[in-house]
């Protein structure tokens, strides 16, 4: 086990580079990243799958409760150039453990290469009730740090703000990781506000409409509540869009309306644009 001594960004390097020398060798790989936080989780993730797209390397996300079969999963999505991300191992528990323990093998004759997320609980289940399987890990890496508030805030404001997704399984994963983000802070405070207007948009995106609008109001209340003019016009926007999705065009115009009031009020050219873009687009 490497020691949480080291600094975080070396054993970033160095779970990458048992990852990268894997698949160097034609080899599997079968790693344990024990975590903590689900915000210093995703921000290592974030490190790894970076550095893995520097030589080539592509990872995959994978819910353990979507897919208990892990080693069939694996089987059938590896083309050689794929790193498994697995997540959720308790939700599939006991299912999950028996796979992996009774199929160990088609893991190693596939050669897979895999990085499964695990809390402390999650990794000692794994070792109690899948030990063949649990022996052919190659290393387990602590990344258990909890940041500090005044250390996370920028990079947690970044993260709360990112919406860009490519496939509906990384806007699902996002969705999980800031609701679960999101249950740890105070619900009135700024971040709080960010995450739940970046919720909003995620749910948009996968057509959950009502969801949206629920997260994009409490996210517009926090922002009247500390005076955040430009967040109160984003937040009013976006529940034009999601009023328009849903085909309440009324509901869209009112909004929009008074996202472009503020717009106008605050001199902010973006919000200006898009509302005007989007009433004249409903009224045409």
């Amino acid at each position: 086990m490497i020691g949480i001594r080291d600094p975080i960004d070396v054993r970033i390097s160095r779970l990458g580079n048992y990852l990268i020398r894997a698949h160097e060798h034609n080899k599997a790989s079968i790693l344990f990243a024990l975590y903590l936080s689900e915000y210093v989780r995703a921000d290592v993730e974030k490190e790894i799958k970076q550095l893995l797209n520097e030589h080539g390397l592509e990872a995959l996300n994978v819910d353990a409760g979507e897919h208990k079969d892990l080693p069939s999963f694996f089987s059938s999505g590896s083309s050689g150039q794929t790193v498994f991300f697995v997540h959720n191992m308790e939700k599939g528990f006991p299912d999950a453990l028996r796979y992996l323990n009774f199929k160990r093998e088609d893991i190693i004759d596939h050669q897979v290469k895999a990085v499964f997320w695990v809390t402390e609980k999650e990794l000692t289940r794994i070792g109690n009730e899948a030990p063949d399987f649990f022996a052919f890990r190659n290393r387990v890496i602590e990344f258990i740090e909890v940041p500090l508030p005044e250390e996370r805030k920028p990079a947690l404001v970044e993260f709360a703000l990112e919406t860009e997704n490519k496939s509906l399984d990384e806007i699902k994963r996002s969705i999980e990781l800031k609701e679960t983000l999101l249950s740890g802070l105070s619900k009135d405070d700024e971040i709080s506000g960010y995450l739940m207007g970046s919720l909003g948009i995620l749910y948009n995106q996968i057509g959950s409409y009502e969801k949206a609008i629920k997260y994009h109001k409490k996210a517009l209340i926090i922002s009247r509540e500390i005076g955040d003019r430009r967040g109160e016009g984003n937040q009013l926007g976006n529940l034009g869009i999601a009023y328009r999705n849903m085909g309440q065009v009324e509901k869209a115009i009112e909004y929009y309306q008074k996202a472009l009031d503020i717009g106008k009020e605050i001199k902010d050219p973006r919000i200006i644009n898009f509302c005007e873009e989007n009433l004249k687009s409903i009224k045409s």
